[in-house]
């Protein structure tokens, strides 16, 4: 016959079984949020290399003999997605530079250089990130209208040249930085742009890669604007373009998936390879 079990024992016993159900029930927790959030994207990309129906007849995994490329072969054919993807890259390549560019000098001006009313800019930046960018619709195209920008790449990256978040994530990162350093370069005679370029930016690479991913996701994503300022298919992003298999003659459900999935695959390999700068970037940015 077992002795009885002494209160400790008894504790210890229960921590130990409480700890066992808590990993279970964070695992299972995990594993629903990320079948959750996969799904979408399995679907769309099996909606577009299989026919019509199949999941009706096969269930949710149909088998590989029934891949096809047709689909996509429809898709690249009903838009021209060539010139609209050079259309939405270089709308990347501008609005990422633009942003790193205006982020980077107001980060530098909020944190380094002691001025009176820089905690009061500081939160302006702030406020304007809970400020809806479809509420200035109407006064960036009164904007972009009278510079005679309408159906051209610059007016859809010129509301975008900064951008709050960005501006965020860097002050955040160069407030990090020791302030002793930045004035010992500036005691040697190092002017502004120097000991922006050649002391405080080399220490935060991480926060600018993250930076610049967020602004090129941000920017391939894009979808209300480029679709109101522009007119002509070839000065479309990609993304408007998807949209036009909707409305057009061939509103056939899996090309339409296929065009969904020809703008996933940049996002996915980018989220996928970059997962650690995006994620470790906002982290410290959001802890510092």
């Amino acid at each position: 016959m077992n002795p009885p079990l002494t209160a400790p024992v008894r504790r210890r016993r229960d921590r130990a079984l409480r700890s066992r159900l808590g990993r279970l029930a964070r695992g299972v927790a995990i594993v629903v949020l990320v079948a959750i959030v996969l799904l979408p994207v399995y679907l769309t990309f099996a909606s577009a290399l299989f026919p019509t129906g199949e999941f009706l007849r096969s269930g949710l995994f149909p088998s590989p003999e029934r891949l096809t490329f047709d689909n996509i072969a429809t898709a690249l054919g009903a838009v021209p997605f060539v010139p609209q993807y050079l259309t939405s890259v270089t709308v990347v390549i501008l609005q990422t530079a633009a942003q790193l560019i205006t982020s980077v000098l107001a980060a530098y001006a909020l944190v380094f250089p002691r001025w009176r009313l820089r905690a009061v800019a500081f939160g302006v930046i702030i406020v304007t990130l809970g400020v809806p960018g479809e509420s200035l619709t109407i006064s960036n195209y009164d904007l972009v209208s009278s510079l005679g920008l309408r159906d051209t790449v610059f007016g859809i990256v010129l509301p975008y040249l900064a951008a709050g978040y960005t501006i965020f994530l860097l002050r955040q990162a160069f407030a990090s930085f020791p302030f002793e350093v930045w004035e010992a370069s500036r005691l040697d005679g190092c002017g502004h742009v120097r000991s922006l370029v050649g002391v405080v930016l080399p220490s935060c690479r991480a926060h600018l890669t993250t930076a610049a991913l967020w602004s090129a996701l941000s920017a391939w994503n894009g979808f209300f604007w480029p679709l109101l300022i522009t007119d002509s298919p070839q000065n479309r992003t990609i993304q408007v373009g998807v949209s036009q298999l909707v409305a057009g003659e061939i509103a056939v459900p899996p090309v339409v998936f296929a065009g969904a999935a020809l703008v996933l695959i940049p996002t996915v390999l980018l989220v996928i390879f970059s997962q650690r700068f995006l994620i470790g970037g906002m982290a410290a940015g959001s802890l510092r």
